[in-house]
């Protein structure tokens, strides 16, 4: 049997970090570097570990460590990651995470985000406090969230999307929330609720045409025809009041198929990809708006051939050129059979986008 790597047209592809059970967070910084905020470890999250970023200094083409991102407490391990530049363009990452022990199978108590903040593109990382509102609405007692996706800047303030409950049982109803900082990214609070009851990992933008944007992962997808749950998706959540209050748009993604990410383009249009958990379909696939949002591409594939298991969690940059870097992690690709973050510097101009 053959296998073979699915690109588009004159895409380049590397496979970086090996060893690393990535879930990519890309960062466009000010010196034109690209930051990939990754998992340190090559597994799930069950190792004593932490945030690393590693930086390409090409456009994409190679990349290297720089830095750990924060130095978590034994035995604990820190690899939830939101990270972003705040207004300063300083790098901000909330990084949560897990006790180790014996309750759920291995981990205990979900880690109040830490804030990290680094004024030298990742050199030095300073911590600046945790991320604990005493209170949301919707929610039952003291908060548990877990952030994911972009920092985006909107004036002097950040925003940043996490999820959580007011505990961490398995079944329990999940929320997508936006919080707010006007100190850089130090102190969070302010906090919408995006999604209620069946959201998780949710990617914000905040488009220039000042409409906000949110690409939230479910829990599930019950079919109406069977009542039946299927695999989670990706749905478009639109906010027409600075992030207020939320609208669900469309389902932009079909069950197996998530967690998304949202890069508006240099020309306005936007990027959404997501990964694909679709048997024999393993991979990354994106879509483009043209329009803030209202309407989308056909799906199209941006890396596909992957083998069963772990893969997804796709975050892109567009440098100078026009072209897009996007990475996504997998433990399970016919070119190297191991955890990994993989790189695909691909143009827009080789994919059917119309």
């Amino acid at each position: 049997m053959s296998y073979q790597i699915q690109l588009p047209d004159g895409a380049y592809h590397v496979v970086t970090a090996p060893e690393h059970c990535a879930w990519p967070n890309l960062t466009l910084m000010p010196n034109g570097e690209i930051g990939a905020v990754i998992y340190s470890k090559p597994s799930h999250g069950w190792d004593e570990g932490d945030p690393e970023l590693w930086v390409s200094s090409d456009g994409g083409f190679t990349w290297g460590c720089r830095s750990e991102v924060t130095q978590h407490h034994p035995p604990t391990v820190r690899m939830n990651v939101a990270a972003g530049l705040n207004p300063d363009g300083h790098l901000v990452a909330l990084v949560s995470g897990w006790t180790l022990g014996e309750e759920r199978d291995g981990r205990g108590v979900v880690l109040k985000p830490w804030v990290s903040i680094s004024t030298d593109n990742g050199h030095t990382w300073e911590h600046a406090g945790e991320v604990a509102p005493s209170e949301i609405e919707g929610f039952e007692g003291e908060p548990v969230l877990i952030p994911f996706g972009d920092v985006c800047v909107t004036g002097d303030e950040c925003v940043v999307s996490c999820y959580g409950s007011s505990s961490w049982e398995q079944d329990i109803a999940h929320h997508s929330v936006l919080l707010r900082s006007s100190d850089g990214g130090r102190t969070w609070g302010d906090v919408s609720v995006i999604g209620a009851e069946n959201y998780n990992e949710t990617d914000l933008l905040i488009h220039s045409s000042g409409r906000w944007l949110a690409l939230a992962r479910t829990k599930s997808v019950i079919s109406e025809d069977t009542g039946g749950a299927h695999g989670a998706n990706v749905r478009l959540m639109v906010s027409e009041d600075e992030g207020r209050t939320w609208e669900f748009a469309l389902e932009l993604s079909r069950p197996s198929q998530h967690p998304g990410h949202l890069l508006e383009l240099a020309d306005g249009r936007i990027l959404a990809s997501y990964g694909n958990r679709i048997p024999r379909f393993r991979g990354v696939m994106g879509r483009i708006s043209d329009d803030a949002g209202e309407s989308w591409s056909a799906p199209f594939v941006i890396v596909g051939g992957l083998l069963e298991g772990d893969c997804g969690y796709p975050s892109s940059v567009q440098v100078e050129d026009g072209e897009i870097v996007t990475a996504y992690y997998t433990n399970a690709a016919p070119w190297h059979q191991r955890y990994h973050m993989g790189v695909v510097r691909w143009s827009l101009d080789a994919v059917p986008c119309d």
